[in-house]
């Protein structure tokens, strides 16, 4: 079922959007990796990536864009539009690690009915930022 409509009148600066949070597998990196034609060892094999002396299989970067874009269209609704996004990766982050995206609003801008809802995005492992985006997404009053 999609999600209603997000009634861009009714933000607030500083509104948070719902917390979500993953555990990734190995399973969940092959598949990320499957969809992107991103066959590259470092994101699928554990004695690959031991070699390297990294603790298990990296997750993509790509993939902290996917779980934020995803975030944000969750919470906008089926009829919002991603505009742009600023993506800053800041650590690495490995199969197997549990992480949680953040999202609030820091602008909103109105013009003729349109809005453009301005997000600031974190993925966290723990207390430690993985990455961040700065998403805009176009919406339209009801």
């Amino acid at each position: 079922m999609l999600r209603a409509d997000l009634n861009p009148q009714r933000l607030t600066l500083g509104q948070t959007l719902p917390d979500s949070s993953q555990t990734y597998s190995e399973a969940d990196l092959v598949a990320y990796g499957a969809a992107t034609w991103d066959w590259h060892r470092l994101h699928y094999d554990l004695a690959y990536a031991k070699s390297k002396q990294l603790p298990g299989p990296l997750v993509d970067g790509q993939m902290f864009g996917a779980v934020f874009a995803r975030e944000a269209m969750n919470w906008a609704g089926p009829k919002a539009f991603i505009q742009t996004m600023g993506l800053k990766m800041k650590s690495m982050a490995f199969a197997g690690d549990h992480m949680v995206a953040k999202g609030v609003i820091s602008a909103i801008n109105e013009t003729h009915g349109v809005y453009v809802i301005e997000l600031q995005q974190q993925l966290l492992c723990g207390e430690r930022l993985v990455a961040q985006a700065s998403t805009s997404i176009r919406l339209e009053a009801p």
